[in-house]
């Protein structure tokens, strides 16, 4: 069969899928803005979106559109270009909150195409309306936001099969529309991610080594920001260095923005949280790295002995699978898309999403309960494999899904 993916970031979603029908020998092509990409027996093409307005700011009233639509236009040129030089998908799958879809079925009239949904926005009930710290004060915003909601139905128009990763991102869509919407999340290599008590990790070229020998706190967020919780975790600081004289805390996430806008003031989001800590923390045993190398991001996690995961209704991090499948002793905020895979008592603890001092109580729980935290662990570990795992578990459903014939045993 012939595959098109396309993702502006390609692979995106798609790095495990694309890659495994290309080790079974299909024909795979990936379409994005990258310059370039690799991903094993991938074809990749690179498309540049359409002159014409300049991409607006994060918050421009135009923004949900204009981007899109030369982006939608971008992709067709270069999948007509491909077309016209004989690529013929069966099957073209694409992330439809970049507006790259829209054209696809008109260069492309004989293939399935397939609209891989990530979130619908809401005025109230999810993350636009969740947090009253940072409320949304201008009415623009929730235009903006139905805006990019009509570029999503417009995808439905050019699709004939659509998949979410989460029941929860599934049912922000219309009620109208959930039963068209297919489950199948993007898999993570939970037979490879596996715990370890052997593993240590210096922090920074100066820093001390952690290793399971001393009770380290984790927390992990593409960038310090709400959308994430971070403000919440920052604030926890200097109760949870209380809970034990040997205790560090690590911070995995950039100082950029990913969901939630920029901070006031011309400020990163880091230094408007930091000023609002009530209390003194001891920075030194607080270690900041940044955004880290994927194997270095799994050694943090292994020495972790409790890690901390927040959201808003949103998005659910491939973070928090893999913190599982690690076999992470996991404090996570008792929101929608958390119950979705982290059941309290269970394979996790929960708390109140605001309650930082909450968090501190739970954080303190597991570390005091060492043997009940890690039957929760390996519980959790147990559903990331039994539900998550790409190969075992995802790349059947996607076979199923996409009327993919069986691998031939090998």
């Amino acid at each position: 069969m012939k595959f098109a993916f396309v993702h502006q970031n390609f692979p995106g979603q798609f790095g495990r899928l694309a890659a495994a029908l290309a080790r079974e020998g299909h024909e795979v092509v990936g379409l994005g803005t990258l310059a370039k990409c690799t991903v094993p027996g991938v074809r990749y093409f690179s498309y540049v979106p359409v002159a014409g307005p300049d991409d607006e700011p994060f918050d421009h009233r135009f923004s949900p559109v204009i981007p899109r639509l030369r982006r939608a236009y971008g992709a067709a040129h270069a999948a007509t270009r491909l077309a016209e030089q004989g690529f013929q998908p069966d099957v073209v799958m694409v992330n439809t909150g970049w507006g790259e879809n829209l054209f696809l079925k008109d260069v492309w009239p004989k293939a399935r195409h397939v609209a891989y949904f990530e979130y619908f926005y809401a005025s109230t009930g999810q993350d636009l309306d969740f947090d009253p710290e940072y409320p949304i004060d201008n009415a623009e915003t929730i235009w903006r936001l139905r805006a990019k909601n009509a570029m999503q139905l417009g995808a439905f128009d050019a699709a004939d099969l659509a998949v979410a990763p989460t029941t929860y991102q599934r049912d922000t869509f219309p009620a109208y529309l959930r039963d068209r919407i297919a489950v199948i999340h993007d898999g993570i290599d939970a037979q490879r991610l596996k715990p370890s008590t052997a593993v240590s990790i210096r922090m920074g070229k100066d820093g001390p080594r952690l290793s399971r020998d001393i009770p380290v706190v984790t927390y992990v967020s593409r960038n310090i920001e709400p959308m994430r919780g971070s403000h919440i975790m920052l604030r926890s600081l200097p109760d949870m260095l209380d809970l034990d004289p040997r205790l560090q805390v690590v911070i995995v996430g950039g100082r950029g923005k990913s969901y939630s806008g920029n901070a006031p003031g011309g400020k990163t989001w880091f230094d408007v949280f930091r000023e609002k800590i009530d209390r003194p923390v001891d920075w030194s045993r607080v270690h900041m790295v940044g955004n880290l190398p994927y194997d270095q991001f799994v050694k943090v996690l292994q020495i972790s002995a409790a890690h901390v995961y927040l959201t808003y209704p949103f998005v659910l991090s491939w973070s928090l699978i893999e913190s599982m499948a690690l076999e992470c002793r996991i404090v996570a905020s008792d929101t929608a898309p958390v119950r979705e895979v982290i059941r309290d008592g269970e394979n996790g603890r929960l708390f109140p999403f605001f309650d930082h001092r909450a968090l501190v109580e739970r954080v303190g729980q597991t570390l005091d309960n060492p043997q009940e935290s890690a039957a929760m662990a390996a519980r959790a570990r147990a559903m990331a494999l039994a539900s998550y795992d790409f190969e075992t578990v995802c790349l059947p459903q996607w076979r199923d899904f996409l009327g993919i014939p069986a691998a031939p045993a090998r």
